[in-house]
């Protein structure tokens, strides 16, 4: 998959679902996957209930970044 793909599928991602999620494409023990960065583990249960498991034939993992206390 050429960077112009993976960039045309990150664009439609953020578009047709959510523009303030962070979304990426790395190689996974499945092979491609498109990751879904959120804010949160509830903004987390959100992504994960919008994007299916399967997205643009990539697989699709949500994360989601825990704040630290000070």
């Amino acid at each position: 998959m050429t960077q112009i793909e993976k960039d045309d599928i990150i664009l439609k991602a953020a578009i047709e679902i959510n523009p303030e999620y962070l979304y990426s494409i790395r190689s996974g023990t499945l092979g491609m996957t498109l990751y879904i960065e959120t804010n949160g583990i509830g903004e987390a249960h959100v992504a994960r209930k919008i994007f299916p498991m399967e997205y643009e034939g990539l697989r699709t993992i949500v994360v989601y970044k825990v704040d630290q206390p000070a």
